[in-house]
């Protein structure tokens, strides 16, 4: 491991590891699977998934990326500190009272309806805009029947450049249309707006679930949000790209350690609990984004071997039960995401214990859970 960039944590008592080669590395997978004629958007939605918008945006702005898109204010600014003249499309998110930002960051908006159009025309700025269409995600987003009126209307603006057409596929799974379907809604649209004239220099619909499963998507750009961080679980199509999860570890200190005895009285009524345990208080709880209740085979990571969560999660604290570690100290370091030896807690494993998927598990981590990047060769 190259420690370069590798903050010392030993005042913390919980943090988080981020592999910012892992996001470079997921990138350039990206860049081969697509090819070189399509751009590549990195969403970097949410403090780029929990992995720090400006660290990120550092990362993959010397890797490459044509432009970044964000949904708040506050990652717009971390991103452009970090990439100054790197394109940042802003997702929907924001409305004309963030008209002065937009001007100070450079930001593309997303126009999603008439009205909308119409809010940031009263600003009398000159606007740098992508239309976001709704093809059956039933969120932000013009209804394809709205869709040419709307590029008209922008058209015929003086002070608007469209710079882009974008659209993000539904999730519902058999709940909704298929990819194909929700693109089929799209594609004769194409075509007439191209006939008129009308169509902008850049069509996108993939992001990361579609860039796995469709590539005859990919279009003129993509914009991949969990797949940059290795958010992809084990779903379909992961076979397109090689890639690894940024979120490389999390681990707590032990604060507290005592033998248990009679005179605490009868040991509770939950999972876990036994008479003359060894037990150990590690400084990490729901405080810092772990979930109140956990699955019942949740453990941690000590000294090599596995040690058993006990119930219930506090709001700075965790119990776990090392009656079979009997060399354990305060001060170990525990692992609840990462390896020790030849044990590992993969971020699928934690998610299954936190009751989550892996993007709800990294996007849950709160800001107080600091980040130590690394970048691990």
């Amino acid at each position: 491991m190259n420690n370069s960039h590798h903050q010392n944590p030993l005042h913390e008592t919980a943090w988080r590891e981020i592999d910012l080669s892992a996001i470079a590395s997921n990138y350039r997978a990206i860049r081969r699977a697509i090819g070189p004629n399509t751009k590549i958007v990195a969403c970097l939605k949410q403090d780029a998934y929990g992995c720090g918008a400006e660290r990120v945006a550092s990362v993959l702005s010397t890797a490459g990326a044509d432009a970044f898109g964000v949904v708040s204010i506050a990652d717009a600014q971390a991103v452009r500190k970090a990439a100054p003249r790197t394109p940042i499309l802003m997702y929907p998110g924001i409305g004309p009272n963030a008209v002065d930002l937009v001007r100070q960051l450079d930001l593309a908006i997303s126009i999603s309806s008439e009205e909308d159009l119409r809010g940031w025309l009263l600003t009398g700025m000159p606007l740098k805009i992508f239309v976001k269409v709704d093809l059956g995600f039933w969120r932000a987003g013009v209804a394809p029947s709205g869709l040419r009126r709307l590029l008209e209307l922008c058209a015929s603006q003086t002070n608007v450049m469209v710079g882009g057409l974008y659209a993000h596929l539904s999730e519902f799974g058999q709940a909704g249309a298929s990819a194909q379907e929700q693109v089929t809604r799209l594609t004769p649209l194409l075509e007439e707006l191209k006939a008129t004239g009308h169509c902008p220099a850049t069509v996108m619909v993939s992001s990361s679930e579609s860039l796995l499963r469709h590539p005859e998507l990919d279009m003129d750009a993509v914009d991949p949000g969990a797949l940059l961080f290795g958010l992809i679980g084990s779903r379909a199509g992961h076979e397109r790209t090689h890639i690894r999860p940024a979120l490389s570890a999390i681990k707590a200190r032990i604060v507290a350690l005592k033998a248990c005895d009679d005179s605490m009285g009868t040991p509770p009524d939950l999972p876990g609990y036994h008479r003359a345990m060894r037990l150990a208080v590690l400084g990490i709880g729901w405080g810092h984004g772990m979930p109140r209740h956990l699955g019942p085979r949740a453990s941690v990571l000590l000294r090599g071997r596995r040690a058993p969560i006990v119930p219930p999660v506090h709001l700075e604290h965790l119990r776990i039960d090392v009656t079979d570690i009997p060399d354990a100290e305060l001060g170990d370091e525990a692992i609840l995401l990462g390896a020790a030896g030849a044990e590992r807690i993969t971020l699928q494993d934690l998610a299954d214990a936190w009751v989550t998927d892996e993007t709800g598990a990294a996007c849950g981590l709160r800001e107080n859970l600091r980040r130590i990047h690394i970048a691990e060769k």
